[in-house]
């Protein structure tokens, strides 16, 4: 199912959101992270399909994520396919 720009917008803000509250030393905290981080990573690729390329850089510069962090998303996907 195709997103628009606002919908994507707070799905990542959200997942972002919990991204940081997964922050920390212990083991399952750190479990966790990667998993979101995974979850994340799906998004983005989702977000490219779905969006035309003047909205996935409006959605980067609004999310305030540099594209070096948007691809590391994307490879921590790619990693947990390879698992």
């Amino acid at each position: 199912m195709m997103k628009t720009l606002s919908q994507t917008r707070i799905i990542l803000l959200d997942m972002l959101a919990q991204l940081k509250c997964l922050e920390g030393p212990g083991t399952i905290t750190q479990a966790m992270h990667t998993v979101k981080e995974r979850e994340v990573g799906k998004l983005c690729y989702q977000a490219e399909e779905d969006l035309l390329l003047p909205e996935l850089s409006l959605l980067k510069d609004m999310l305030a994520v540099k594209s070096s962090t948007w691809d590391a998303y994307k490879q921590a996907c790619l990693e947990g396919f390879s698992l």
